[in-house]
């Protein structure tokens, strides 16, 4: 049931994908917003295909990843304006701009001669800026802060993901950098004694999270609908999107009733 709730809610977001507004296409502004919901659509397919093959140890990880991409869709669209997206694309050419100056300096160590290697290079990182429509000089490798001046904890709360962040990002941290936490959960067995032998069966995903991001996706396709298609859009959809979350919502709650009174390793 978890994951063919998801499965409706992830249609909705292809949809959402999908509409370009009253325009044949976006514009860059826009398309950092639409981009992300693309984005989604992929992650939360990849999430599914996991899930059903009985992944949780993938699953978990694509799950921060689609979580990310909600907080930066929806605060996007929450505060959007030329200079956010600016903010927004520039922090992501960091990388070629540090490429760039380290390409320069090693033709200018060997007197002006160019690598065809770097000569590839240099002509995909003029393309990248380009596209993004941002000079590559503008790019201040000495600024660390994070695009709009927050970090995602702080892009979470100001979009009312606060909770969610602890539990769909934060935690998950373990999991997409291979601690500790990520190791004993899933690919170690324990004796009780202290002694490890490895574990290659794949971890058992539980509904919890498909419900989580089936609610999460949903208000992002309800915000992108708002923010792309106005009340037009809105009209359309408000009440498909406000019936799946009442099914979210009631499924969840009735796997809560049943966890009642069981305890690990039962639950």
């Amino acid at each position: 049931m978890a994951s063919e709730l998801l499965r409706e809610a992830t249609s909705y977001v292809c949809v959402a994908a999908c509409t370009l507004g009253p325009a044949p296409a976006w514009t860059r502004d826009q398309a950092a917003v639409g981009g992300n919901m693309v984005r989604l659509f992929k992650l939360l397919s990849a999430f599914l295909d996991q899930t059903v093959q009985k992944r949780a140890d993938t699953s978990t990880i694509i799950s921060r990843l689609a979580f990310e991409t909600i907080v930066n869709a929806r605060y996007l669209i929450a505060n959007f304006s030329p200079e956010q997206v600016d903010s927004f694309v520039r922090h992501s050419l960091r990388h070629e701009r540090r490429l760039w100056d380290t390409i320069q300096a090693n033709v200018a160590q060997r007197g002006g001669e160019m690598l065809h290697i770097e000569q590839r290079m240099v002509k995909s990182i003029s393309r990248a800026a380009r596209i993004a429509g941002i000079e590559l000089d503008s790019v201040d490798l000495k600024n660390r802060a994070a695009w709009g001046g927050k970090d995602l904890r702080q892009k979470a709360e100001a979009v009312g993901l606060d909770r969610a962040y602890l539990a769909m990002f934060g935690g998950m941290s373990h999991n997409v950098h291979g601690a500790w936490h990520d190791l004993y959960q899933y690919h170690l067995e324990e004796d009780g004694n202290g002694a490890f032998t490895p574990k290659l069966e794949w971890g058992r995903p539980r509904p919890q999270p498909l419900f989580m991001l089936g609610l999460l996706a949903v208000d992002a396709v309800h915000d992108f609908f708002g923010f792309i298609g106005g009340d037009t859009a809105l009209d359309q959809f408000s009440e498909k999107l406000v019936g799946l979350k009442v099914r979210l919502h009631a499924a969840n709650d009735g796997h809560e009733a049943y966890l009642v009174g069981k305890t690990w390793p039962e639950i």
